[in-house]
């Protein structure tokens, strides 16, 4: 899509001018832009053209909230588009020295960003005190939960702010659970869920089919109709329909259990199949098997009273194929390799040691990716939900899944990480599932999930129900 090149808006893309002009006499905006679209710089100048129009003399004060990774981004791209304003990043500190950072930035009445992560957000008083012009939940997806602290707290702000203007930004704002879209809109749309009307009790009865008297959910109904609503008030931008991507492939590689691994994963997926066939399938229950179940997929197991995981093998088989398939690359080309366990993590680090092949690590506790970005390391060995949001890496044309989460969004957030604006290269996905003399395991039930965008653990427990029923298992 070529940039724009009038009203002003030089150097944006026709998506961008498209959004602006859409936004621009709403209060509530829902901008669903995947990853690369440049939705962070439309946000931008929404907020400009809002200060444009603003009274004179008035405070311009702006919240934005957003993941700890992105901070970043924001810091880089105000600083391009938007110079003029002030910045306030509260990354550092005590949360009392945070509310001196605050107070002392809205001291100035020039126009001001205040930039906090969503973790550090909820808990700062004068942040939910202090009248904004305008409100930004970027990665809006993450106060999906209606109970969640930082959901209910994202919609006292609106309520107590009810001529603010309301951005929520998200590439994969859509999630697997339709009831999640109800703490999303609230987040924008508060003191009431306007474009559903009701509370959330009366919006789960609308869309979920639970057995009586109890409260997990067995079937959805009036999907079309959230999904016509959802369409109705959201700008949305898919990222292959407006940019010029190189081509993307998708691999799935068995990786055949040894007969150890096999052993171990056997006995505790007897243990899950004996769950689901008594019926008594619980979202506890059911997820504590299925992790087990997955991690031993990677060659390692958490039992009863562990505190670390015990590695089953000294060469697990997703190990060994990952070092085939680094084995069979140039020694300086770039790889990026996904995994959800630190026992995961740890497996890949021991296949880089033993290939010699310089490596760094993007997770909880260590972060590599600055050496890496500058070729000082070939291998980012990175934890999914570390390496999903705010991060570049279209350095490497290749990734490999050795394990992955549950999270639809945290893995199109990853893939998009490498294939997006700056990518020169066909990028290669490849995604590592573990078998049992050929049979699938809980890692193909997972991608499959994936692929149809459904509940992760239904599609799960429906497929061993369905074996169960048919003698299969």
């Amino acid at each position: 899509m070529p940039p724009a090149k009038e009203d002003g808006m030089e150097g944006l893309w026709r998506h961008q001018v498209e959004a602006i002009e859409w936004a621009r006499e709403r209060r509530s905006i829902l901008l669903h832009h995947e990853m690369g679209c440049g939705k962070t710089r439309t946000a931008i100048e929404i907020l400009k053209e809002l200060l444009a129009s603003q009274e004179a003399g008035k405070p311009f004060r702006v919240l934005v909230c957003c993941p700890k990774a992105v901070i970043a981004a924001w810091l880089k791209q105000a600083s391009l588009w938007w110079p003029e304003a002030r910045v306030c990043a509260l990354t550092k500190g005590t949360a009392k020295a945070k509310s001196k950072q605050v107070a002392a930035a809205l001291a100035d009445l020039s126009p001001l960003l205040i930039v906090v992560n969503y973790e550090t957000a909820w808990r700062a008083e004068l942040l939910e005190k202090t009248s904004w012009s305008a409100v930004v939940w970027d990665e809006v997806h993450r106060l999906k939960s209606p109970s969640g602290a930082a959901s209910r707290w994202a919609a006292r702000v609106c309520k107590k702010n009810p001529t603010a203007k309301r951005v929520g930004l998200s590439g994969t704002m859509v999630p697997q659970v339709p009831l999640d879209i109800y703490g999303i809109y609230r987040s924008v749309e508060a003191p009431e869920c306007q474009t559903f009307g009701q509370s959330y009790t009366l919006f789960k009865a609308n869309h979920a089919i639970c057995p009586p008297g109890q409260h997990f959910v067995v079937a959805w109904k009036n999907l079309e109709q959230l999904h016509q609503k959802i369409a109705a008030t959201t700008h949305r931008v898919k990222s292959a329909d407006v940019l010029d991507l190189p081509p993307i492939r998708f691999f799935d590689v068995p990786c055949d259990l040894s007969s150890q691994e096999a052993r171990v994963y056997k006995e505790i997926e007897r243990e899950f199949c004996a769950v689901v066939e008594e019926g008594t399938v619980t979202p506890a229950n059911a997820l504590v098997q299925l992790l087990r179940m997955q991690q031993i997929c990677g060659g390692s197991v958490t039992f009863d009273g562990d505190q670390t995981a015990r590695q089953i093998v000294e060469h697990p088989a997703k190990a060994e194929v990952l070092a085939d398939m680094l084995e069979d690359s140039p020694a300086d080309e770039p790889w990026v390799i996904f995994c959800r366990f630190k026992s995961d993590i740890a497996a890949a680090r021991k296949v880089c040691e033993t290939l010699s092949r310089k490596y760094g690590e993007l997770s909880g506790a260590r972060n590599d990716l600055a050496a890496w970005q500058q070729a000082e390391t070939t291998v980012l060995i990175t934890q999914i939900q570390s390496g999903g949001i705010g991060v570049d890496l279209t350095r490497s044309r290749y990734c490999c899944f050795y394990s992955l989460g549950y999270s639809l969004s945290d893995y199109l957030q990853a893939v998009a990480r490498l294939h997006r604006p700056g990518q020169s290269h066909e990028t290669s996905i490849w995604h590592l599932v573990a078998t049992i003399d050929g049979r699938s395991t809980v890692d193909g039930r997972v991608y499959q999930a994936l692929r149809e965008r459904r509940e992760v653990v239904d599609v799960i427990v429906d497929g061993y129900a369905a074996g169960i029923a048919s003698g299969a298992r």
